[in-house]
């Protein structure tokens, strides 16, 4: 008996993180990637809607609010129990997202319930709130698990983080104010990060930054809008030319989460 406790204390954790790395990275829901690609079909899929206009990256902007091209999708988060430190309890446990795309660009919105705002460099440098898409670069082949890729299945992350907007609109206020005045090579463009990754600590800032993004806090609620060229000629970027799988995960700096502590989604087939 006393082995039994033994064993059970050592390997349950393990064995329990080795199930949900295959339910995760089994495929879109109950689907293979390549069936979700080849069919359109899968468990969780999102439509992106053809626009002929513009596409704003103010998600408060009334173009969001329009139901004509608006369709947005409930995705359910769940606990990241894969790697430490594990976290079984997110507090957030679902996000809407939306898409859309016109000739040259895809943008897609998130929205999701958060009561408190951490987005203070003062306060919450390292618990702010964040918001990350993730795409496997080879898309058609085996889905990789939801760890951040591996040495031979790199992901494409874009991650948005809460304490970027408000330093980064007050040097637009600042440029502005003085017309003329670029900004300094520097000077972070976006609070969206476009990263590459081959596996746990393998997180790189790609040296093209070219994903654009905005959020806004407004009725304890978030809304973060992603938007980049339909076609990128980095390498390490996802080409949206076909159909293609992606993950989201959120994190709440209220709840103290950061790193591997995020409520994750399961992989999604984005129908463009």
């Amino acid at each position: 008996m006393k082995r039994l406790k033994i064993f059970i204390i050592c390997y349950f954790p393990t064995f329990i993180s080795l199930i949900i790395i295959l339910v995760l990275g089994s495929g879109c829901g109950s689907n293979s990637m390549e069936y979700c690609l080849e069919s359109g079909e899968c468990d969780l899929a999102v439509d992106v809607v053809n626009v002929s206009s513009e596409i704003p990256i103010d998600p408060n902007d009334p173009f969001w609010r329009d139901s004509s091209h608006i369709q947005s999708r409930s995705i359910e988060l769940g606990p990241q129990m894969i790697t430490n430190p594990r976290w079984p309890d997110p507090s957030t446990k679902s996000v809407k997202i939306s898409g859309v795309q016109n000739e040259s660009e895809l943008a897609l919105l998130l929205e999701w319930n958060d009561p408190t705002l951490e987005n203070k460099i003062e306060v919450s440098a390292t618990h702010t709130d964040q918001a990350a898409l993730m795409f496997p670069i080879h898309q058609g082949e085996e889905v990789p698990s939801i760890t951040m890729g591996s040495e031979n299945e790199i992901v494409n992350i874009w991650q948005w983080r809460a304490i970027w907007e408000t330093p980064l609109q007050e040097k637009i206020r600042n440029i502005d104010r003085n017309l003329g005045t670029a900004l300094p090579a520097n000077t972070r463009r976006s609070p969206v990060e476009d990263l590459t990754a081959a596996g746990f600590s393998t997180l790189t800032t790609q040296e093209e930054q070219d994903v654009l993004g905005r959020g806004t806090w407004e009725d304890k609620t978030w809304r973060v809008v992603f938007k980049r060229t339909l076609l990128s000629s980095d390498n390490a970027d996802i080409q949206f030319k076909y159909p293609v799988v992606m993950a989201i995960a959120i994190w709440n700096g209220g709840n103290g989460e950061r790193n591997g502590q995020k409520g994750l989604s399961n992989w999604i087939l984005l129908r463009l």
